[in-house]
Formats: structure tokens, sequence, C-alpha cells
């Protein structure tokens, strides 16, 4: 057996010197998510994962739905089984008299790895704790050459059947021709560190929540990165682009067609107060205290599902500074008239407010997913079809995508998402729609469009093959004279710098439910306005051993 374990270790190290593959986020579950995604696309199951990470107890209880419904195909009854085997942690029955059932029990590196996957196991009727490593090596070899080295720890668990808990973090370091900025693509953000080399990229991915259970809600505090949409390639509401950061929320379902969803966060300015910070008496690192402008952002939103498989959502947003304000944090506020109302049309005083809704169709069209999104940072409602006059500062995404096409978990997907000038963007820097400078929207900021098609495809349970085409339009930024005072406003594909295209070639392989192989080929085009075009293909293989 010790042979056997030598052997896949050293077979995993010759893989990552050849491998290309980003640092990944942990949090969302991608492979489960998918999965469930599909399941209700054919109507198996009532799934709403339009805010994300979903609720771990959430995903068991619908592998369990699924792994007594008997008219799965034989490969999606696989699929259950490799899930529900990572999931069966969080089986959490509210009843107390089961609790008496539960015998205390301790396990490690247990040899069946499908019945017990994880590194560290431990469980009795009041607690249970589990803990993984997360590692990822890769090297990257393109037109230039860069590592990356990620180590780390996750551990999530339950106190008796109401309080749940979860920690991750993990640093890593990339050297070489990195991407330093992150700028309109759809690589995760970060907080860089101090590093003692101009060649070193060091920073950290932690996420930390605890949360207590109601009988039809949730109350939820941490550092995460919440996702609000169903984008395959961005989500215009709320992404994982930028760096995780503080939060509470708030999730309450009274009755089967109402939902409401209410969060908090506390985000990073990157904006100086100069008038905070002070000297500190020496001149170690500059000899200053330097004290940031203080932001946060308040959210709520309810959900109607009317049916099965069909939802619509409606909610605003807002982003204000320097002080935490109660009308922010209480969940039934009206954010936007309470900003309003407080100032009247003292506009340098007020916060930075948006709207959004959107809708969800599953299985309404069999195999068939229609979702939809609107953002509107800014709009005149008398005059939105004046040029002239109008402000239309909306972002929107259409999406459709039909499973068991020609083939069993065959999925096609078509994605438009378009984002016009001066949408996430304040005349007050400290109150743009970002956090750590890195948008909260979708990755490709302001007068952008794009074009998403893909075809998925599941031969095996446990092995994903995907091929995807994107096409996008960039346009610049503007002033923020021409933002606020422009007549009329600009148009959408104004001052043109760019059109790119992505051809994709993707392949994941579960080997376990922590270790997974991954392969992609993508071969990316950019032409700048007015210049010629560039063109580079790269090609990655490598694993990650991490419980997702």
């Amino acid at each position: 057996m010790k042979q056997y374990l030598l052997k896949i270790f050293f077979y995993f190290f010759f893989v990552l010197a050849c491998s290309n593959l980003r640092a990944q986020n942990f949090s969302h579950q991608p492979s489960v998510i998918d999965f469930l995604d599909r399941m209700a696309q054919k109507g198996k199951i009532v799934f709403n994962d339009f805010m994300k990470p979903v609720d771990r107890t959430q995903v068991y209880h619908l592998l369990e739905q699924l792994q007594s419904n008997p008219n799965l195909l034989a490969i999606e009854k696989q699929e259950v089984s490799f899930y529900i085997a990572l999931y069966k942690f969080d089986h959490i029955n509210l009843n107390p008299i089961a609790t008496k059932e539960i015998q205390p029990n301790f396990s490690y590196f247990n040899k069946n790895s499908q019945y017990q996957p994880h590194a560290f196991v431990y469980t009795d009727k009041d607690f249970r704790i589990m803990v993984d490593p997360v590692i990822e090596l890769t090297n990257q070899t393109y037109s230039r050459h860069s590592t990356l080295s990620s180590t780390g720890v996750q551990l999530m668990g339950y106190i008796s059947k109401r309080i749940g808990f979860q920690f991750s973090v993990r640093d890593i370091n990339e050297k070489g021709a990195y991407d330093s900025t992150r700028i309109d693509n759809n690589l995760p953000g970060f907080n860089r560190k101090p590093t003692t080399s101009n060649n070193l990229l060091n920073y950290s991915q932690m996420n930390a929540t605890i949360s207590y259970r109601l009988n039809k809600g949730m109350i939820t505090a941490g550092q995460d990165q919440n996702v609000m949409g169903f984008g395959q390639m961005g989500n215009i509401v709320l992404s994982d682009k930028a760096p995780s950061y503080p939060f509470v929320r708030f999730q309450y379902q009274p009755t089967t067609w109402l939902k409401f969803n209410y969060m908090h966060a506390w985000l990073q300015s990157g904006v100086l107060d100069s008038t905070k910070s002070y000297g500190l008496g020496n001149t170690v690192y500059g000899g200053k205290r330097l004290i940031y402008v203080p932001k946060f952002m308040a959210t709520h939103f309810i959900e109607l599902m009317p049916m099965k498989g069909l939802s619509f959502n409606i909610g605003e947003s807002i982003v204000y500074t320097d002080n935490i304000e109660l009308p922010f944090i209480i969940p039934i506020s009206f954010f936007k008239a309470y900003d309003d109302s407080r100032f009247g049309d003292n506009i340098s005083s007020g916060a930075n407010g948006q709207i959004f809704m959107g809708f969800s169709s599953r299985n309404q069209l069999p195999k068939t997913h229609l979702y939809g999104q609107l953002f509107i940072d800014e709009i005149r409602v008398e005059s939105i079809f004046n040029q002239s006059k109008s402000r239309n500062q909306w972002a929107y995404q259409l999406g459709a995508s039909v499973t068991d096409v020609y083939l069993p978990t065959m999925t096609l997907t078509a994605e438009y998402t378009r984002i016009n000038p001066f949408v996430y963007r304040n005349f007050i820097p400290a109150q743009n729609y970002t956090s750590a400078g890195f948008s909260l929207g979708d990755w490709m900021g302001s007068n952008a469009d794009r074009i998403y098609l893909s075809a998925q495809y599941k031969p095996k349970a446990r092995l994903n093959v995907k091929t995807y085409y994107m096409l996008m339009d960039k346009g610049g930024p503007g002033t923020i004279q021409d933002q606020y005072f422009g007549t009329p406003q600009l148009q959408f594909g104004y001052d043109p710098i760019y059109k790119r295209t992505e051809l994709g070639l993707e392949a994941y392989y579960e080997l376990t439910n922590a270790i997974q192989f991954k392969f992609s080929h993508i071969n990316t085009a950019q032409w700048y306005h007015l210049q010629k075009g560039t063109s580079y293909t790269v090609t990655s293989l490598g694993f990650i051993w991490a419980h997702f």
C-alpha cells in the first residue's frame, strides 16, 4: 500500500512540473453545484442557487432526495453516490431523538476514501468536526514563465444541530511573470502582502463563517465571497472577483413561495483618510499610521417562487462610507428612500445605491434553464428612450442552457452580458462598487459586452469535459464629467479599446472527493483599436487536493 501511495505522489509531482492552473476559489462547491443545477434543469429537484455559497446541509438533503429517485440515469446515480459520501457529514437532523443514536466516533485518513473522504473526522451527539489539507502547486509556461505554490487547511463542523462553522486559509506565492493587476479578466482578486522580492507575489485567501440555524432561516457572520446570479462567465450583481470580506447575513423563508435575504458587508475603500492618519514618532515603515475611509455595503432582496422551477428576485444594494448607519442595518428598511430623504438634494453627502431584479426558469421548457438579471446603477425613467436626456447606466445578462442534447448529460449554454458606460462607478471614489480595488460585480467593468457559448459533457460520473467560446468588446471608461454632466450621455461602445476572443477546452477528473486532475487548452486573441492583434495559446495540466 505504501509503495502504491509513493507512486501516486511522484506521479503528482511530475504532473505539477508541467501544470498551468491558476489559484482556485474553494468556497463555492463548483462540481456538486453543477450537478444539482442539471438535476433541477431536468425537474428532478427544486434547487435555487441564486446566492452562493449554498448551505451544505441543503446540498445533502437534495442529494438525499435524488438518491431515492428511481428515474435517474445510471451515470446520475453514480454521481449521487459520489457526492453524498462527501456531504453525509452535513446530515443534520433537528429531531433531538435522533441525536441519541449517534455514538462518539473518531477517524483519520480512512482507507476507504469513498466512504470517508475527509482526512480527519470526529462526531458525537453534540459536536462534529472535519479537517482537510488544501494544496495546489502549479508551473505556468507559455510566452513567459511563472510558478504558483499554495498550502492551507480547511475545517468545518457543527455544534448541536443549530450552530455551524467553517474556516479555510491558504497562503499563495506566485513567482516570475505573474499577473499582478488582475484587470479585465476573471482571475480572482487579492490583497497583496509586502515581499522582499519584486518577482514574488504573496497573498492569502481566508474564509471563516459561523451560523445559527432557525426553523425557517439562518443567521451567518464571517468572511467570504458572496455570489448572486446564474452567470457562467461572470455575474453583474455580486461576483467572486473581489477578495473575501467580512459580512453578516440573514436568510428567512416563511413559506415555500417566498424567501428574504439581507446582508451587510465591511469593504475596503483603498482611499486614505489623511485627517485621521497620524505620525508614529519614528521612521520605521514610513513612520505613519495610515487610516483608510471606512466603507460598507448593505443589500437585501426577496425571491418569489410561484411554481416549481420558476423564481423571480428583486432587491437593492447601497454602498456607503464613513460610519455605520442604523437604517442600513435594519433588514426591512428601504435604503434608497432613506438616503434620498436624509440630505435632500445634497448628493455629496449621500451614498451610492443600486436596484436589481431577475428571473430563473428551470424545466418550464423541458430540460431547459432560462435566466436573466438586470442591474440598475442610475436611470431616468421619464427619459429612458430619449437619447439626449437619458442616463441608462445599467447592466443586464441573459442566458439559456439545455441539457441531454443528443447525448445524456450533454449541456449547451448561451449567455450574453452587457454593461453600459459608467456602471459600478461613483464620483466619490470611496463609494465605487468595488472592494480592495476589484469590482463587486462583473469583472469586465463598464462599457463592455460578452458573448459566451459552451458545450459540457460528462462521459463518466467523475469526468467532465467542456469546450467554450467567448467574444468580448471593451470600451473606454470616460470621465467623471462625462458621467454626470454629459448631454447626451456617451453611448455604449464609444472609445473602443479592444476586442478579445477565447476558444477553450477544459476537462477535470475527480479521482476522489479530495483530488482533482485538471486539463485546459485555451487560445486567446486580442485586437486593440486600429492596431495589429496578438494571440497566444496556454495548455495546462495539474491537480488540486482540496474538498469543495
